[in-house]
């Protein structure tokens, strides 16, 4: 008798510490699930924050650029984002806009000026413009025309004009290197077997351009209406609202 209440002990204890093992289990497992459940949720409210971010940036430049709030810019949403959340970033950007203005009249002026040559007049003309995710710029302008020439034959001259102020802007360029390269040679002897030291200059940043030449002003705003930025940025309403 005394072997069985024995036995039966036993089994009293070791089903107390099952219970009590599987009952810690279950509220580690329980944990686990809400932990997961709470993860997506919070980063679910965090892009959310930053959706908001970029939307208040983005309104706030339609109110105080015009060439926002006519839609002459498009920029890039992740670019957009980046400045939303980087003081230095957002001035470079508000830095560009405010340039626009000047930038378009220098367009114009240049553009005129070209075609005057050619003894014809600049009617139309827009200038776009792309903020890329990495923050360079394309800009692309639109212009009618109205001269003796064929637009075709006006493309071409034109064309023959850049080709010759970039072989012009080539051939100063490499007598500027000669000159450098001269000059430290000259510095190299002066300075004997002296250890030097070369500091690169930070390119400066380019804005392409490219030029559309159209028979109407209907047919450029046509082609505006095409041109699209892949990530443009804009903005979401609430559809409850």
């Amino acid at each position: 008798m005394d072997n069985i209440v024995a036995i039966a002990g036993i089994g009293s204890n070791y089903n107390n510490v099952y219970e009590g093992t599987y009952a810690a289990r279950k509220n580690d497992a329980v944990k686990k699930a809400e932990t997961k459940e709470a993860a997506p949720a919070q980063t679910g409210k965090a892009k959310d924050a930053s959706e908001k971010v970029a939307s208040d940036y983005y309104s706030y430049l339609q109110k105080n650029y015009d060439c926002m709030s006519k839609g002459n810019v498009t920029i890039s949403s992740a670019y957009l984002k980046k400045c939303s959340g980087d003081s230095a970033k957002a001035k470079e950007l508000e830095d560009f806009l405010k340039r626009i203005p000047e930038l378009e009249e220098q367009g114009y002026e240049q553009l005129s000026a070209q075609n005057k040559a050619l003894g014809g007049t600049v009617t139309y003309y827009q200038q776009t413009w792309m903020v890329n995710k990495d923050g360079s710029i394309q800009s692309t302008v639109y212009s009618v025309t109205e001269t003796e020439m064929t637009n075709a034959e006006r493309m071409k001259k034109n064309m023959d004009d850049r080709l010759e102020k970039q072989k012009e802007k080539k051939e100063e360029e490499e007598k500027v290197e000669e000159k450098k390269a001269e000059k430290a040679e000259q510095d190299e002897k002066q300075a004997g077997g002296t250890e030097k030291v070369s500091v690169l200059e930070a390119p400066k940043q380019e804005i392409a351009v490219r030029y559309v030449d159209a028979e109407s002003e209907l047919e450029a705003k046509a082609m505006m209406q095409k041109e699209k930025l892949e990530d443009a940025y804009y903005p979401k309403f609430d559809m409850n609202v």
